[in-house]
């Protein structure tokens, strides 16, 4: 990986880590299929949470994992459950979700071109730091290679 794909994945990171990535209620209500109105209600109800921005006039904004938690809800819904319990349930995602997102930004260490794929390093395969793991994707399907440390 070369010095610019480096500096872009670790700004990237960066971005994701904290949340950065932020869309409005509009924008939301398209993407998820739920209403503006519904998505006030939601908030009123403190099922999702809007963040606070500095730009003037600007009253709804929502994080990347707010639009995950309202897919997820909405998912809920559409199979039957009541708001009340869609919303607890995305609390119970909510967890792994978080979990899974702390596990991606620390393990990618970036994207390197070996055995003519393109491979996804996930950092040292074990304590002493010899070997490092990669994935790499084929068939829609994840594969794993062990390389020595170059």
């Amino acid at each position: 990986m070369n010095n610019q794909d480096a500096a872009f994945f670790k700004k990237f990171k960066a971005q994701i880590y904290k949340h950065q990535f932020t869309v409005g209620i509009s924008d939301l209500a398209k993407m998820t299929g739920v209403s503006q109105t519904q998505l006030r209600y939601w908030e009123q109800k403190a099922y999702i949470h809007s963040i606070e921005v500095s730009e003037k006039n600007v009253v709804h904004r929502y994080s990347y994992g707010t639009l995950m938690r309202v897919h997820f809800i909405k998912m809920m819904l559409d199979e039957g459950f009541t708001l009340a319990a869609a919303a607890q349930r995305a609390d119970e995602h909510g967890a792994q979700m978080e979990m899974m997102r702390i596990f991606v930004m620390s393990a990618f260490q970036g994207m390197e071109e070996r055995d003519g794929h393109h491979m996804i390093k996930l950092g040292y395969f074990d304590e002493d730091h010899q070997q490092e793991l990669y994935c790499f994707i084929k068939d829609e399907k994840p594969h794993y290679r062990v390389y020595p440390v170059k």
